[in-house]
């Protein structure tokens, strides 16, 4: 089986964390998601304008195609890539432009309350999604439910990451994702 492994949520919810402990623990390729972004994306969050769905719809796509691809190539057949995905047809979307129809793709969503995605955000240095896009982002969130859920059939783990440590939250992700490790033994760094 060649899965991707999908990270997303709003900003803020440690979707680069747990994908770097993912990729560590079934030693497999990281993409992280934002890098794939065009400039005029970058330019146009820097400014504090949300992005709209035609601005997306590009970025998904070459985040799929890429991400697919390394699956394939990489050999462990799984890759991992961060990418808020906060809509149910942007789920659709990635699934659809996938490089082969032999990858699957995994959805873990994180999520937390309005107010502490606004204060990790705040304090983070350096990156280009300031606190006032937040709001934008919680605004259009579609968590995933029903059919969506692996639980139901579907691809897709939620996690709430309120009040929990990165450590916590990837032992929940591992548990629900019953996908096998490279080695069960690996624990991520601290």
């Amino acid at each position: 089986m060649v899965t991707v492994i999908v990270v997303g949520g709003p900003a803020g919810t440690g979707k680069t964390t747990q994908g770097l402990m993912l990729s560590k623990r079934y030693s497999c390729p990281f993409i992280e998601g934002d890098s794939l972004h065009p400039k005029a994306n970058i330019d146009k969050m820097a400014q504090g304008i949300p992005l709209t769905d035609d601005d997306r719809w590009g970025w998904l796509k070459t985040l799929a195609q890429e991400s697919s691809s390394k699956a394939l190539e990489d050999p462990s057949h799984l890759a991992v890539v961060s990418c808020s995905m906060l809509k149910k047809v942007y789920r659709e979307y990635i699934k659809e432009s996938s490089v082969s129809a032999e990858v699957e793709f995994r959805f873990v969503f994180l999520y937390t309350s309005f107010e502490e995605l606004m204060s990790r955000v705040e304090n983070r240095v350096g990156h280009y999604m300031k606190s006032d896009m937040v709001k934008s982002q919680y605004d259009i969130m579609e968590i995933p439910t029903g059919k969506e859920l692996l639980k139901n059939g579907g691809e897709a783990v939620i996690v709430d990451t309120s009040g929990k440590t990165p450590e916590v939250i990837f032992k929940k992700i591992v548990s629900d994702l019953s996908l096998p490790a490279v080695d069960e033994d690996k624990e991520p760094d601290s």
